[in-house]
């Protein structure tokens, strides 16, 4: 509970109760985290092509969570769980742009593959909420380690994009630095 009080409001009204134990995050925030956990690994094993297609989609999922995000949008807690679910999907894929490209360029998927990461990825969008709801003790013991794995996941991505910003901030400004003084 400690943990996810630092990034969940933890609204008891918005809070899966597998089992009738209440987990240590909300619906929305439940989605999310073990959404990135998910996309994460899915990343991982399949090593998707980096291409405007991918940047779009990805946009597109954190785009999608706004109407949602702000209550503009009517909604209960599959929804809230699902909108966190894409969100999750799409902020790995975003943050995985970077280490993507600079440490698993040279893997490509094949069409079968790439496929099979598609459904993977759209199974989890509905199984995810799924298991929350109706999961029982087995959802209450599992939902929180996979969210804390994602909170995790997002923490480790997003220091790997800060290490990388500014490996290249300093290499370009050393370069420039010494192009001056030659």
């Amino acid at each position: 509970m400690w943990i996810f009080s630092w990034v969940c409001a933890q609204n008891v009204e918005h809070t899966w109760a597998p089992a009738g134990e209440l987990l240590p995050m909300c619906q929305r925030c439940t989605g999310f985290y073990a959404g990135a956990a998910i996309a994460l690994f899915l990343m991982f094993l399949f090593r998707p092509q980096v291409d405007s297609r991918y940047r779009w989609i990805h946009t597109i999922l954190v785009l999608a969570m706004a109407p949602f995000g702000f209550h503009l949008v009517s909604h209960g807690p599959i929804i809230r769980t699902l909108s966190g679910v894409w969100f999750g999907f799409g902020v790995v894929g975003l943050l995985w742009l970077f280490p993507g490209e600079k440490f698993f360029t040279g893997k490509s998927s094949t069409a079968m593959a790439k496929h099979l990461h598609v459904n993977l990825g759209l199974s989890s969008f509905i199984l995810l909420p799924a298991f929350a709801r109706w999961g029982g003790g087995v959802a209450a013991e599992i939902l929180p380690w996979l969210a804390l794995l994602g909170l995790v996941a997002i923490a480790g991505l997003t220091l790997t994009n800060s290490a990388l910003f500014l490996s290249w901030f300093f290499n370009s400004l050393i370069r420039r630095l010494g192009c001056q003084t030659t």
